[in-house]
């Protein structure tokens, strides 16, 4: 929901460069739970390069965001109820309800875990099979802090300070070497932050995975990564971006055209 809120600040056309336009349109489906009850893919990427207004190539790419569970305290996860309650949720708690003023710490440490990545469970299944049935790239989405080892407490008083870049943030791999390199943990572990170090790269700067910034602006449309097609109505590529059944919860699509004359 922060990607689809940040993106969707940029709407519209904007000349980017003499002769160069950039066009980013943001459909998000409201966090339903589908395909077999979750979703394969979080995000779904697509880019088109264009020429006086002919598509020249179209590129997919699909995200799955799994999180940086803190090493202590309590995280509310959602469940199916609160889908089903809506609204609801947001309905103060009762007595014993924790006070907004309280004393909360959230270490995070290169031990901290993606608890909901958790290996050979029906999602991680599932999105094997989905490369291997549909031959569409699945890619996970790793949020987070920006910098580990971090603290970070709250009620939060002032503004954050981020400083320089970190070895965190949000940070992508493709799902088939972020398998290989877990293959030989047994099934339901979550892997930590220190267990997916290297996945992409021995590179300092890549350690923890390709910045989200680097694989769209570099991979994905330089065509190092995610997967070319022909066209929307692809049985495949269909399936994946026109179906409210279909895998993915949100979609981006970023048109890149050079003027034609």
């Amino acid at each position: 929901m922060t990607i689809v809120e940040f993106l969707s600040q940029y709407s519209g056309p904007r000349a980017v460069a003499p002769g160069w336009f950039v066009r980013i349109d943001v459909y998000c489906l409201g966090g339903l739970q589908h395909y077999y009850g979750w979703e394969v893919g979080d995000i779904g990427v697509l880019v088109f390069a264009k020429r006086g207004g002919r598509v020249l190539a179209n590129k997919v790419a699909v995200l799955q965001s799994k999180r940086l569970y803190p090493n202590k305290g309590a995280v509310i996860e959602l469940t199916r109820e609160d889908y089903n309650m809506g609204f609801g949720t947001l309905l103060p708690g009762g007595g014993a309800a924790a006070p907004l003023s309280g004393h909360y710490s959230f270490p995070f440490t290169e031990s901290s875990k993606y608890r909901a990545l958790l290996i050979d469970d029906d999602q991680y299944k599932a999105i094997r099979e989905y490369e291997e049935q549909r031959h569409i790239p699945m890619h996970y989405l790793l949020y987070n802090p920006w910098v580990l080892p971090v603290t970070y407490t709250f009620p939060v008083s002032g503004s954050p300070k981020l400083g320089r870049m970190g070895n965190g943030s949000a940070r992508v791999t493709p799902a088939a070497p972020l398998r290989a390199v877990l293959s030989s943990k047994p099934k339901g572990y979550a892997p930590s932050f220190r267990d997916l170090r290297h996945v992409v790269s021995n590179e300092v700067q890549h350690a923890s995975g390709w910045r989200l910034e680097r694989f769209m602006a570099e991979l994905v449309m330089r065509c190092q990564q995610g997967r070319v097609f022909q066209s929307l109505q692809e049985d495949d590529i269909f399936a994946l971006f026109n179906r409210r059944s279909g895998p993915i919860a949100a979609t981006v699509a970023v048109t890149v055209e050079q003027r034609g004359d």
